[in-house]
């Protein structure tokens, strides 16, 4: 992935079980351009495309997209916000969990399946 299509990485943190991330929503992201004029938002599939950009950096994380579940967008990710991207790998099911916080409430969340 390009990095201009990327936020800003502020912070990398390994967790018990994963990995928590501090990200900046830059307003320049590609993503935000007409979605939605007025209002900018962060597209949900951009959402978990960075999910799964991210998790390969967890141990064991590989192979192709196989699938979404529990997907829960609760609240806009916006531009110019800082975010958290918390990861975590459940190997033994072929899934990487994904959550996104702002200033510590669930903005969105969900899992996602990879193939081997």
């Amino acid at each position: 992935m390009s990095p201009s299509a990327l936020p800003t990485l502020l912070e990398q943190t390994p967790t018990r079980d994963g990995l928590v991330l501090r990200l900046r929503l830059d307003p320049e992201l590609p993503w935000f351009h007409g979605h939605f004029p007025g209002a900018p938002l962060l597209p949900g599939v951009t959402q978990v495309h960075w999910a799964m950009h991210y998790g390969r950096l967890l141990p064991g994380v590989d192979g192709a997209f196989g699938g979404m579940s529990q997907l829960k967008f609760q609240r806009p990710l916006r531009p110019g916000q800082e975010c958290e991207l918390h990861l975590s790998w459940l190997a033994d099911k072929g899934q990487l969990l994904f959550g996104y916080k702002v200033a510590g409430e669930h903005v969105s969340s969900g899992r996602v399946a990879l193939c081997p």
